[in-house]
């Protein structure tokens, strides 16, 4: 598994302030992906693409959920098999808290190699 969590602030508790906006998917492998979710088991909220051509991505926007601190998890079927990242938890990192926006990046680079990430997202960017 490839954790792309950055810059971790150790100790630093969920922001309240805190907003996520949206998720971007990326397809960084060479096949396809087919079934990509991205889940907080904790709420069952989740966001999902069908398929994702190589080096591709999909980008989702939904409505503001406030940051909690909560485990996430990715999955997604390639090459016939399904895999999983199991449990992630993310700390957003100083960039993050300061914008006080981010979205989820999912970054898929094999088969069983995923990371997750928060990324800033600042004035009217879209992701």
């Amino acid at each position: 598994m490839l954790a792309l969590a950055g810059c971790a602030l150790p100790g630093v508790a969920p922001s309240p302030d805190l907003r996520i906006t949206g998720s971007r998917i990326e397809n960084r492998s060479q096949g396809w992906l087919a079934a990509v979710r991205l889940i907080v088991p904790v709420t069952g909220n989740f966001v999902s693409c069908g398929n994702i051509a190589p080096q591709g991505q999909c980008s989702t926007r939904f409505p503001e959920q406030t940051y909690s601190g909560n485990p996430v998890e990715v999955s997604w079927s390639q090459g016939g098999e399904i895999w999983s990242t199991g449990l992630l938890e993310l700390q957003p990192d100083a960039a993050v808290l300061d914008a006080g926006a981010a979205l989820v990046q999912v970054v898929i680079v094999g088969p069983g190699r995923a990371g997750v990430a928060l990324l800033p997202v600042t004035g009217a960017e879209v992701p």
